[in-house]
């Protein structure tokens, strides 16, 4: 060591990868503390690195490992210039990442978009025959009237009421039938106007990632500028509550079928009604039970934004 407070590197010997690529030694660095003149205790730290510029990188590719090939090491004092090597390895793994993340959503808009199509066909066909009584029973009020007629024409003693086209009689069930009904098929479509929002938002997403940038520093900076803002504005979260509205809008579906089905036949309501609540309960119980069990492999996306 030498006088005054200065610091002397200690060559280590090279180990066998560095002597067969060709890298300069490490050193271990000492720290001395000093005593300075004015009485006050000072710590100084300097590191010293000796490295050979004519042998870094190594010069024989040989020993190259399959990452050094595909990302050649950068001259020494330029790994952090804009086109460094970590810049192009971020690059890559980002977009792998992305590229993953965006095809896991697209499936899922997918599905629920062939699931709302298939269930807003079979909505339409029971909304159809149910909406008849929501309008007057002409053949019926036709009845009445010629029935009256009649009278009239007989000279009966009770005066006979001409029934109006304008009045029409709704009964409880049938209000509460076609409300669910409509709703559900109201919620069904509207979901799947926004799960087509959804997938333009991920393609322009895509495309702006994939243009070019001056260099790589400045893609890796405008990658996590939209990059945050996905999470910012919880585009994943509005992916997954897409599904809960379609949930919703089932469950309307089945509740209004039940009410159907108990003018036509309260066994078969019953009988439907006990395969609903069975459907319900192993719905709830699957979702909510990774709350409770970490490995139980029913996750949904939802839950885990929660």
């Amino acid at each position: 060591m030498a006088e005054g407070g200065t610091f002397v590197g200690i060559p280590l010997p090279p180990s066998p990868i560095e002597q067969e690529r060709g890298s300069a030694a490490g050193f271990i660095v000492q720290e001395k503390k000093c005593l300075e003149p004015e009485g006050t205790l000072a710590v100084s730290h300097r590191r010293l690195f000796t490295v050979a510029a004519d042998r870094y990188p190594p010069p024989n590719p040989e020993f190259f490992t399959e990452f050094e090939k595909k990302y050649p090491p950068d001259v020494f004092g330029e790994e952090a210039s804009p086109n460094a090597r970590v810049w192009r390895v971020y690059r890559d793994r980002v977009t792998d990442l992305d590229d993953d993340l965006l095809e896991g959503w697209h499936k899922t808009l997918d599905v629920l978009l062939i699931f709302i199509g298939l269930f807003s066909a079979v909505a339409t066909a029971f909304i159809i025959e149910s909406s008849k009584r929501l309008q007057p029973d002409f053949g019926e009020i036709t009845a009445k009237g010629v029935i009256a007629l009649l009278s009239q024409a007989n000279q009966s003693i009770i005066t006979p009421v001409i029934p109006s086209f304008d009045t029409v009689e709704l009964s409880a069930r049938t209000m509460w039938i076609n409300g669910l009904w409509f709703a559900s098929l109201t919620l069904a479509l509207v979901d799947a106007l926004l799960a087509i929002l959804g997938k333009q938002w991920l393609v322009e997403y895509a495309s702006k990632q994939r243009q070019p940038a001056a260099s790589a520093q400045k893609w890796a900076w405008r990658h996590y500028a939209f990059r945050r803002g996905l999470d910012r504005w919880g585009i994943g979260v509005f992916i997954s509550a897409l599904s809960v509205i379609l949930y919703f809008a089932l469950y309307l579906f089945l509740f209004g079928l039940l009410v159907f089905l108990f003018d036509l036949n309260p066994r078969i309501c019953a009988t439907s009604m006990a395969l609903t609540i069975l459907v319900a309960f192993f719905h709830l119980a699957t979702t909510f039970a990774p709350l409770w069990w970490g490995d139980c492999p029913t996750t949904t996306p939802l839950l885990s934004h929660l």
